[in-house]
């Protein structure tokens, strides 16, 4: 049931919702801009915006993130190889 106890809260009418409802929920979640912007429930536009957030998170927050770990894990490698290089000489 929702808020107000009339109508249905359909956030886990079934398997699929419940777990785009989910996934929505935790994507948003965590301080980040999901925080303040408008949660679009009851636009016309829903599935769009609720599409979007989700791709947005995995492939700028997740794929940039790793892109820069690898950076930094590649030039501390190099650096370990440089030390190594001047203890051999």
């Amino acid at each position: 049931k929702s808020e107000d106890g009339d109508t249905p809260d359909m956030k886990c009418d079934d398997m699929l919702t419940c777990y785009m409802f989910h996934m929505y929920v935790g994507v948003r979640a965590g301080g980040g801009i999901g925080d303040e912007i408008e949660d679009p429930a009851g636009d016309e536009y829903e599935i769009y915006r609720i599409i979007f957030d989700i791709t947005f998170f995995f492939f700028v927050i997740v794929i940039l993130l790793a892109i820069i770990q690898g950076l930094i894990i590649d030039a501390f490698g190099e650096l370990k190889d440089q030390q190594e290089q001047v203890k051999e000489d």
